[in-house]
């Protein structure tokens, strides 16, 4: 059932939570030029700098919001911030649906009607080439390409976004992101109205390639299903550091963020037995944790040579 209610002709409001109550509409320039604009219902948020503050009552430890770098963010760094796009952070997904729920899923599909198969060679191979089926594919789901973070550059005062081979360099005041109710197919469950923070890549921003007469290309940064709560805090942790508002967490980071074999607690324990901790933990991470193990990914998009000269220095962080 949809917790996004029609109030007027041209609102619809959500629930109120940690003192915001989100509230989206029809717009002409979605109309003009975004895909299927016409039925999109957002909340435009930049340009004009929109600040949708979220009410944290006080609460030091969380009004900084450091809770968005250390969960979307791929690296802090002297002028530019890095933060991951919704197919990176949102990896579990896949693995879940392929890995937990396929193998269940096969499990029962073995038990009731494959071994009733007389034959058993038929039966093993039938059996097992399922199984191997839906573990591959949670693997690709998990370990398949990722994707480039958006960079915002605050020094530049400039967004870079590298998308299907098209390279965008935006300036901050022209960067176009809103937040849109999400319709998604939830299984038996059917359509549940949720959020989702969307960057709108204007065709006159792309470097290399001419999309003159192109509608704006949509990029997912975050989504969730249930809570507006994770996207607007997403969007006032960006906008915070692009326009130097406060209170504001970042840590300046000397390597990327994924997780590595933790060589102070080995100092401390004995490196064996931080060894046997990790292998005894590493199914537990990867099946609770699944976004933070697919950083180990070894296939990696680049930046182009351009982002490098832009930013000064070579950093493909992910």
């Amino acid at each position: 059932m949809s917790k996004i209610k029609q109030v007027s002709a041209n609102l619809w409001v959500g629930p109120k939570d940690m003192g915001l109550t989100p509230k989206f509409m029809r717009t002409e320039h979605a109309i003009e030029h975004y895909p299927k604009g016409e039925s999109l219902i957002h909340d435009p948020l930049q340009p004009g700098n929109k600040k949708r503050a979220l009410d944290y009552k006080g609460n030091p430890e969380t009004e900084d919001m450091g809770e968005f770098f250390e969960a979307c963010s791929a690296g802090g760094h002297e002028g530019y911030l890095d933060m991951r796009i919704n197919s990176v952070h949102n990896r579990g997904e896949g693995f879940y649906i392929m890995g937990i729920i396929g193998i269940l899923v096969w499990w029962s599909f073995e038990f009731f009607v494959l071994s009733a198969i007389q034959d058993e060679p038929i039966r093993d191979i039938s059996i097992y080439s399922g199984y191997a089926f839906f573990g591959i594919g949670a693997l690709i789901c998990l370990f398949r390409t990722l994707h480039t973070p958006i960079r915002f550059h605050k020094a530049n005062q400039e967004v870079y976004v590298w998308h299907k081979k098209v390279l965008y360099r935006i300036p901050w005041d022209e960067c176009e992101l809103s937040i849109r109710v999400d319709n998604r197919n939830i299984g038996l469950k059917g359509q549940q109205d949720g959020y989702q923070l969307t960057l709108w890549l204007n065709p006159k921003h792309a470097v290399n390639k001419d999309l003159t007469g192109q509608k704006h290309v949509p990029v997912n940064l975050i989504h969730n299903l249930d809570h507006h709560v994770p996207i607007y805090g997403y969007w006032e942790y960006v906008r915070r550091y692009m326009t130097g508002d406060t209170p504001f967490y970042i840590e300046m980071s000397k390597e990327s963020r994924v997780p590595r074999f933790n060589t102070e607690m080995a100092e401390r324990v004995g490196y064996i037995k931080a060894i046997l901790i990790f292998i005894v933990m590493l199914p537990f991470f990867v099946l609770f944790k699944p976004a933070k193990i697919s950083l180990l990914s070894p296939f990696k998009e680049k930046w182009p040579e351009e982002v490098h000269e832009w930013t000064g220095e070579r950093c493909n962080w992910h």
